[in-house]
């Protein structure tokens, strides 16, 4: 049992309970962490915000435009519900889903960019929302963010507001705050990504997606969630520049959208720290506080405070205080005289701590300013007893040598412990794959705490065995921890080179015809390890006839390289059949074995012999309809065809010849297709099998003839529900007008009645009326008006949902539906008892409340949703590997060529999703 204390000292404390032991251990004051779920002014970015029709997103950013006014930045669908708002509509801090009602509005939709849904190509997902500096902060939480990001982007060395190249982004590291998974890290394992995003679905399929270009990807799946989407991405280091705009994902990828495009589009800056925003603001950050890993009792640590204006107004002297709070102490103050707009002072600090534990060392700025938010900045440190720890961090070496190289092996160590180290100590280096045998021993005449010794044992490969050996070093210091006192690393030691050309292969007809001239194709390439200066011969022999074919010279190889040679041989003479070619090279290497290869070539008679080789035709035709069938006849044979002969094509289901063409004569090799047009007005329905056959007397009968299978279909009967149209917004109790058309589609007339039923799928399904259509011809539409009376119904979004009930071929086109949002009954916005409706039922049931929240399933009695995605990615790295979109990297490294598309489905039910965030699941690599 353990008792976690604020400080140490604390009198009466039990040393056991009921028997068990009880420790103490210091941890300092605990303190609460910021909740980008909760409410808070001026809002953080990274905090919770959503256009009242959608559940929660993310604000992404403050920036700024020419004029001085500021704005929320975030996503499309998360500030305009995917194209379903009006410009000035209300934006809610925070979101609909975590609380948020018409008394947290924190911005007006000022614009966005529309997302295009017809299949064209979009590159941004994103819109501002006027807002102010008293309600709409500038960075992220100080307590478990980022900080503050920087005005300028990254990658812009010319200032034009975009990439200066956006394939140097490969491979960045990235970092992100948003309202679920809050501060993340990540890498941007893709750029130029071509990916589909699913906004809405029925059922098991999405019923509305947009397909954007020019995307991020980043990984890991752990960098985003549901509910992040509008995040600003920025990169991970002290700079923090933005990066990219988080707008989708899956549980393996985030997709991003470029910030230079996003910022581009509305003409607005990121309002950061550098430069500092217009108008006068005085702010003084601190914006990093480190020292060392951990500390020691009684031994002093350096501590480095960073403290940056950030404001845009100079600053006379303030005081940096750094605190102790796991000991309630007071470690330095100093003063510093000034500090202009836009610099930054570094302070250090002597800390020598006297008890262990988790230390939280606070360093504040005593200057009051108009942000108190970035006063502070905390670091813990953990502080624990000297020990005596030498570890070995390093040994490197080639990978690869050649027997009877002296290979240098560097082998580091370094004094991680508490204590200096002053007695000597060995590094032994051991071969473990011959034994353990030693290769050498160094020795280091002691090591202070922190510091490091590099020392390189060369090593004679002379007599090794030809293999990978795994060489051990080893500090011999018997010290506190023994784990880390060892490292290994493999060499592999090939043979010394030596001479070796291997014929590699013998290209040859598996058959020639008696007479002909055959090309033989010889390979042979350079596989040893020392480059042949001398010429040498390649000799081609009929091993069948005794004959040689031809010899040709090859004037030197070096390593590696290959050469082919041509040789014609012409058949007139030999004998019909088989017959085994060999190919042969003179020069003498050390490897025999592989100096000849051979190819079996059959020298066969003149014949006649043409073949039907393709019969071209539709699967199915719907009878009625002409269908082309196209035959290809083709001497295969020796002998030229001089005589005309013709192609008969008959319907062997019928008993019926089709048609009949005549070919006058073909050459050897030479081919002939005809076109037949099959009218099948009178054909039955069914399988039709559709016989080419040709009428020349030849040597094989064999191909003489070849067919095609096509099915005559029926007129197809197909009804469609082509038009659904409804007010947008009803007021609970009127009577809606909801007129639905269905046409015939098909190809046959329908001379039964049908029926068209109308539901409410909010509503469970239940049934708003039913209406008969007495038959529709073919081509002809039919329109029915439905009066749906809203006295009753819950006031949220309602999707009406009508189908036509006739069985029909195509059951796709059957139903339609459109969302009519019910509102209470009032005389202004709102209720008029004040109270907004928290129960998750946000009135529209739109594309953009299609949302994917992982971790949370609040009931929101939505119709279920798919989510996918679909991604082509161009990925440019420049070291020659391929980086694979499933969020593996291939080993070798990554090629920025590689075309590799993810194709990823899922089928999730339909549930609340925080920020509208389109996330798609089990994705599916395919190159």
């Amino acid at each position: 049992m353990q008792i976690l204390l604020e400080r140490s000292g604390i009198p009466g404390l039990p040393v056991a309970l009921d028997g068990v032991p009880v420790s103490q251990r210091v941890t300092g004051r605990l303190m609460a962490f910021s909740d980008p779920t909760q409410r808070q002014r001026p809002a953080p970015s990274g905090f919770s915000v959503g256009h009242p029709a959608i559940t929660a997103g993310t604000i992404g950013a403050r920036v700024r435009d020419a004029l001085g006014r500021v704005y929320i930045l975030s996503n499309n669908h998360v500030l305009a519900n995917s194209n379903g708002a009006t410009i000035g509509d209300a934006e809610y801090q925070p979101g609909p889903f975590d609380g948020g009602t018409a008394a947290d509005q924190i911005a007006t939709l000022t614009d966005f960019q529309a997302i295009n849904f017809a299949g064209g190509n979009n590159t941004i997902d994103a819109a501002i929302a006027l807002s102010s500096t008293s309600l709409l902060d500038n960075a992220t939480p100080s307590d478990d963010g980022y900080g503050m990001p920087n005005a300028t982007i990254y990658g812009d060395a010319n200032g034009d507001g975009l990439f200066d190249d956006r394939n140097a982004l490969l491979g960045l590291n990235v970092q992100k705050y948003g309202r679920t998974t809050r501060l993340t890290h990540g890498q941007i394992t893709g750029v130029n990504a071509t990916v589909t995003v699913c906004y809405a679905a029925s059922g098991l399929t999405c019923t509305k997606s947009a397909r954007y270009v020019d995307q991020f990807i980043i990984e890991p799946g752990t960098f985003s969630g549901g509910g992040d989407s509008g995040s600003l991405i920025v990169t991970d280091d002290g700079n923090l520049n933005p990066v990219a705009l988080l707008f989708a994902g899956s549980s393996t990828v985030t997709i991003a959208n470029r910030i230079d495009l996003v910022l581009n589009r509305f003409g607005v800056s990121i309002d950061g720290f550098a430069p500092p925003p217009p108008g006068p603001l005085t702010d003084l950050a601190v914006t990093s506080v480190s020292g060392p890993s951990a500390g020691v009792p009684g031994t002093t640590a350096g501590i480095t405070v960073t403290v940056k204006n950030v404001g845009n107004q100079n600053v006379s002297s303030f005081d940096v205080t750094l605190q102790d709070t796991t000991e309630h102490v007071t470690v330095g103050t100093q003063s510093v005289a000034g500090l202009a707009a836009g610099a930054t002072t570094t302070l250090s600090f002597a800390w020598t701590p006297t008890v262990t534990g988790d230390h939280d060392l606070l360093a504040r700025q005593t200057l009051a300013d108009d942000k108190a938010v970035n006063d502070q900045r905390f670091v813990t440190i953990p502080v624990k007893l000297p020990v005596t720890d030498v570890a070995l961090t390093a040994i490197t070496a080639h990978a690869r040598v050649t027997q009877g190289d002296t290979v240098p092996v560097v082998v580091t160590v370094q004094n991680v412990g508490g204590q200096d180290v002053t007695t000597s100590f060995d590094v032994v280096l051991t071969d473990g794959t011959a034994g353990g045998v030693t290769v050498g021993t160094q020795t280091i005449a002691g090591l202070a705490v922190g510091a490091s010794a590099t020392r390189t044992v060369n090593w004679n490969t002379a007599g090794v065995a030809t293999n990978g050996h795994i060489l051990i070093a080893t500090q011999q210091l018997a010290d506190n921890d023994s784990t880390n006192n060892a490292r290994a690393v493999a060499i592999t030691v090939n043979p010394p080179p030596s001479t070796d050309v291997a014929v590699t292969a013998v290209n040859a007809p598996a058959a020639v015809t008696q007479g002909s001239t055959a090309a033989i194709g010889v390979t042979v390439q350079n596989v040893g390890g020392l480059n042949v200066s001398t010429s040498f011969d390649v000799v081609l022999t009929d091993a069948t006839a005794g004959v040689t074919l031809g010899t040709q010279t090859v004037t030197g190889l070096a390593v590696g390289a290959t050469a082919t040679r041509t040789f014609n041989w012409t058949t007139a003479t030999a004998a019909l059949g088989g017959h085994t070619l060999v190919a042969t090279h003179s020069l003498t290497d050390v490897n025999a074995a592989n100096n000849q290869r051979s190819a079996v070539v059959t020298v066969n008679p003149p014949s006649t012999d043409v073949a039907v080789t393709g019969v071209n035709a539709p699967a199915a035709v719907i009878q009625g309809n002409a269908a082309t069938i196209g035959v290809t006849v083709q001497n295969v044979g020796g002998v030229n065809v001089s005589s005309s002969f013709n192609i008969v094509l008959t319907d062997a289901t019928a008993g019926v010849t089709l048609g009949t063409q005549t070919v006058a004569g073909l050459s050897v090799g030479a081919l002939s297709t005809l076109s037949f047009n099959w009218n099948t007005t009178s054909a039955s329905l069914g399988a039709h099998t559709l016989v080419a056959t040709h009428s020349l007397t030849d040597d094989n009968a064999a191909n003489n003839t070849r067919s095609a299978v096509v099915t005559v279909n029926p007129q197809p009967t197909d009804l469609a529900l082509t038009g659904i149209t409804a007010p947008a917004r009803v007021t609970q109790g009127d009577t809606a007008r909801v007129v639905v058309t269905v046409q015939n589609v098909g190809g046959q007339d329908v001379s039964t009645t049908f029926d068209v039923v109308l539901t409410d799928g909010t509503a469970g399904g239940v049934t708003v009326g039913t209406q008969t259509i007495a038959g529709l011809a073919v081509g002809a539409s039919a329109t029915r008006t439905f009066n749906w009376n809203t006295a009753g119904v819950a006031t949220n979004g309602h999707i009406l949902v009508a189908t036509q009930k006739l069985a029909d071929v195509n059951s796709s086109n059957n139903a339609r539906a459109i969302v009519v949002t019910v509102d209470p009954p009032s005389v202004h916005v709102g209720n008029l008892d004040g109270v907004a409706d928290t129960s998750g039922n946000t009135g529209r049931g739109d594309p953009g409340e299609c949302r994917h929240y992982r971790g949370h399933r609040p009931e929101r009695g939505r119709a279920e949703c798919q989510h996918q995605l679909r991604c082509r990615l161009d990925r440019r790295d420049g070291r020659g590997g391929d980086r694979h979109a499933d969020g593996h990297r291939a080993r070798g490294g990554r090629h920025r060529d590689a075309h590799v598309q993810l194709e990823c489905d899922v089928r999730r039910a339909r549930w609340a999703h925080p920020g509208g965030n389109p996330h798609t699941d089990g994705c599916q690599r395919r190159e």
